[in-house]
């Protein structure tokens, strides 16, 4: 969401890390997100630019990836993803945060690219600028 949009306040870092994705220049080859994440980044920047066009694009570049590995929610990981919600109150996860959780687990993933503290408490370790 911040790689779309201006006014956010990690745009320039999310711009530049992307940047040396595209070029191979780090450690990640592939990042992983979710049917969910795409939904919840669709929606926010739609919602925060009001830009139609802008949120279009950003669900094609996400589709069409060569980068980026889309991770689908099923039955197991909603269930997963449920439990979590529940159990961790003292943490201000959103649901697709714990679905998020759940499929890095599922998937061995244990460095989440995120602009957001809460991921460090799930025992991963949050990335912000690669």
């Amino acid at each position: 969401m911040a790689f779309y949009n201006k006014r956010d306040g990690q745009h320039v870092s999310a711009r530049e890390s992307f940047a040396r994705i595209g070029c191979g220049e780090t450690p990640y080859r592939k990042l992983y997100t979710s049917d969910y994440v795409l939904d919840e980044s669709l929606t926010l920047c739609r919602s925060q630019t009001g830009n139609h066009s802008l949120a279009v694009e950003l669900g094609t570049d996400i589709l069409n990836s060569k980068t980026m590995v889309l991770l689908k929610v099923d039955g197991d990981i909603l269930k997963g993803s449920w439990e979590l919600f529940k159990q961790r109150a003292e943490i201000k996860l959103s649901f697709t945060d714990c679905s998020t959780a759940v499929l890095a687990r599922t998937h061995g993933v244990s460095d989440i690219f995120t602009f957001d503290d809460d991921f460090n408490s799930l025992r991963f370790h949050g990335v912000r600028s690669i």
